[in-house]
């Protein structure tokens, strides 16, 4: 919401004349063609056509001027500026009542107007603690001078409280900001402490479930079919499917509270550690493996593990049908196309059975399995993970897929350039 400008200015002078001299040069006016024509020339343009619009109020001595500032305060409509004669017998002269105008309305611009002094000029600028609210203009008053004064402190005036209600504006927003992340931060620890009850709630019966099914298995292994021991197998399995679950959604929670430990890490090398794993895991399964060397970042390196776990078993899992297997993880060259300068592009990509891209937008942000295939095993909690793993970093997770003809999943994390530069 925009407020028309103040251009309310008052005069302070005990000489009826300047008064009229003021208003000759401030004044409405149906136009004056060699002001125009002089102002034009030295600055570029012209006045308006219906003449300037300012607003003059008269006062002849400091009292009644105080008084003034005073009421037209208490009334809301504050002047933007006054004219003070400096030297006004008896009673105030001009440096008392530019004090009691700013013990009014500390905003109000003043112009002293004045031939001579009877104070030294240091007294003065001293006693009025001179800022950027103070001019002085010398008689006799040059008309482009007082024309410009008053155009451009006038419109100081409506800049000053602007700046003041957007000051205040930010001011309101960040006690809301405050008071948001105070409500926040309970909220999370609310949050933490439910979590951590639902977790042991939960886990204590899928213990129970899981342990007496298998002592159910053992009574009953010879004594009934297969069929029966199939069930109590399947009843284990999807009970510890869930135990898993409720794991991932415990770190799920860690990782998004866990404070950063950012350094310079070689993601290759924490690469090879968890490939190593999966081979010892599978040792029959032959898959030709592609580690590009010097794969820097700056990251978390507990967290940049888990995350680079996640990709690569994924990897091992869905290429598990094909002959021979094969999986790549590298960077890719050539400037990031998102909105840093100083990320690089990593993907890890495989051969194996892909997936429709319709579903890609599932892929991070929700508990999903895009395969049937109950060999599989699975949550659909770990590119959940790393999503929030690279987000933690200030990084992106998508990925490039065909069914049947493998999936590359790209992610961004700061170079280690970065580190190098801000230390």
């Amino acid at each position: 919401m925009t407020t028309a400008p103040n251009r309310r200015i008052l005069l302070v002078d005990d000489t009826a004349s300047i008064h009229g001299d003021f208003r000759k040069i401030l004044g409405r006016r149906p136009g004056a063609p060699e002001l125009d024509a002089a102002e034009e020339a030295l600055f570029g343009r012209a006045l308006q056509a219906a003449g300037n619009d300012f607003e003059l109020d008269s006062a002849y001595d400091g009292r009644t001027g105080a008084a003034k500032v005073e009421a037209a305060l208490l009334a809301g409509r504050p002047y933007a500026m006054a004219f003070v004669d400096m030297r006004m017998p008896p009673g105030w002269d001009g440096v008392e009542t530019i004090e009691q105008i700013w013990r009014i309305d500390p905003q109000v611009q003043v112009v002293i107007c004045t031939a001579y002094s009877d104070h030294p000029w240091d007294e003065v600028m001293t006693r009025l603690d001179v800022r950027e609210r103070l001019l002085v203009v010398k008689k006799p008053f040059d008309v482009i001078e007082v024309s410009q004064l008053a155009r451009t402190l006038t419109a100081k005036w409506d800049a000053t409280r602007q700046a003041a209600a957007q000051i205040d504006n930010l001011t309101q927003a960040m006690e809301a900001l405050r008071a948001s992340e105070t409500a926040l931060r309970r909220s999370n620890s609310e949050l933490e402490a439910f979590s951590q009850s639902m977790s042991h709630d939960l886990r204590a019966p899928l213990t129970g479930m899981r342990s007496f099914s298998q002592l159910l298995a053992r009574e009953l292994d010879g004594v009934v079919d297969g069929k029966a021991l199939h069930y109590l197998s399947r009843i284990q399995a999807n009970a510890a499917v869930s135990e898993r679950l409720i794991d991932e959604l415990v770190f799920l929670n860690q990782v998004a509270r866990a404070r950063l430990r950012l350094e310079r890490i070689e993601l290759g090398e924490l690469s090879h550690e968890l490939l190593a794993e999966l081979r010892r895991s599978d040792p029959q399964r032959q898959v030709a493996i592609d580690v590009q060397p010097g794969l820097w970042a700056q990251a978390d390196r507990k967290l940049a593990h888990v995350a680079l776990r996640h990709l690569l078993e994924n990897a091992w899992k869905f290429s598990a049908t094909q002959s021979p297997a094969r999986i790549e993880f590298g960077r890719q060259e050539g400037p990031s196309t998102g909105p840093a300068t100083d990320e690089a592009v990593f993907y890890v990509r495989d051969n194996g059975s892909g997936f429709d891209m319709s579903y890609a937008d599932k892929l991070f942000h929700s508990f999903q399995r895009l395969h049937t295939d109950t060999t599989l095993t699975g949550t659909g909690a770990g590119l959940v993970t790393v999503n929030r793993i690279i987000g933690r970093h200030g990084g992106r997770v998508w990925a490039d897929s065909r069914p049947g003809d493998g999936a590359t999943f790209y992610f961004t994390l700061p170079t280690a350039e970065t580190l190098s530069l801000a230390q």
